[in-house]
């Protein structure tokens, strides 16, 4: 594969399963990068330190909620990816309830749908103690990706991708996800119903939860006035995919039965890409 995008989220994604002895589920996952600062002293292509690689998927995947309450998963299960014989073959990381908990950081804000999950250290000793295995690593999202260290312009109406594993569909001989694109139909930077949360126009299916969400990658914008080009497609990072939201109506008494109606509208909830450096910085564990 050519294509240096499409390498990029080979090196991004990831499907997730979870479950116990009394149920089993599945998301979605991408790896995001904390890298050291850049050396202004330095120029060109600088070598930077990655310091952290996490996990982030949403909270409901990592905890299910079972009878209301959120479940702590006997296993939790990632992928990385290795080529085996010119096929491309998942590379499956387990963690058990007491890993899940050791490595989990939440958001101080229990209504947050986002989580991150530690996982640099397993990633680097699969590769340190397999060197001559063909592991599909890398990506591009760091915290270099983030709206506010991005000089591409975002707002409503903007176009987005979401790239995920819906209802665990996706491509199996190639272990790529399935990418859909949309546009932002909330405003920007706004905080849609009080919460950190923009929508999307964009119909998705249960399973996506955790995707990753993205501006539509170009080589081309207009920057401060000016219009510019990139050998490579630049993109930002806008936010995890969260499901759709629904709204409830009053319920509707017949006598023998209630009907409860629950709208949607073909959107979906974003959280925005900005909870990820606040959940890092304050280290909440379960």
């Amino acid at each position: 594969m050519n294509n240096k995008f499409d390498n990029a989220l080979y090196g991004l994604t990831t499907l997730i399963e979870c479950g116990s002895k009394q149920f089993k589920s599945q998301g979605s996952g991408f790896y995001y990068n904390v890298m050291s600062p850049k050396n202004p002293e330095v120029e060109g292509g600088q070598w930077r330190a990655i310091e952290g690689t996490y996990l982030i998927t949403n909270r409901h995947v990592a905890l299910p909620r079972i009878n209301e309450c959120e479940v702590i998963p006997d296993y939790f299960v990632f992928n990385l990816r290795e080529i085996i014989n010119n096929k491309v073959e998942w590379v499956p990381i387990s963690l058990n309830q007491a890993d899940l908990k050791q490595r989990m950081l939440l958001h101080q804000n229990t209504n947050v749908d986002v989580v991150a999950i530690k996982v640099d250290d397993l990633i680097i000793d699969i590769i340190r103690n397999n060197p001559n295995r063909k592991f599909i690593i890398g990506g591009s999202l760091s915290n270099d990706n983030l709206p506010s260290n991005s000089p591409l312009n975002i707002d409503v109406t903007s176009d987005i991708i979401v790239a995920s594993y819906p209802r665990g569909f996706y491509d199996i001989a190639n272990k790529f996800p399935i990418v859909k694109s949309g546009i932002i139909s909330s405003g920007w930077g706004l905080h849609f119903n009080n919460n950190p949360v923009f929508l999307i126009d964009a119909q998705l299916f249960p399973g996506s939860s955790g995707g990753l969400v993205i501006s539509k990658p170009t080589n081309i914008a207009m920057i401060e006035g000016k219009l510019m080009h990139c050998n490579e497609k630049q993109f930002v990072f806008l936010g995890v995919y969260s499901g759709e939201p629904v709204q409830q109506c009053a319920p509707f008494d017949l006598g023998d039965m209630t009907i409860i109606r629950r709208n949607s509208y073909g959107l979906g909830n974003v959280w925005y890409s900005d909870l990820i450096p606040e959940i890092l910085n304050n280290n909440i564990k379960l």
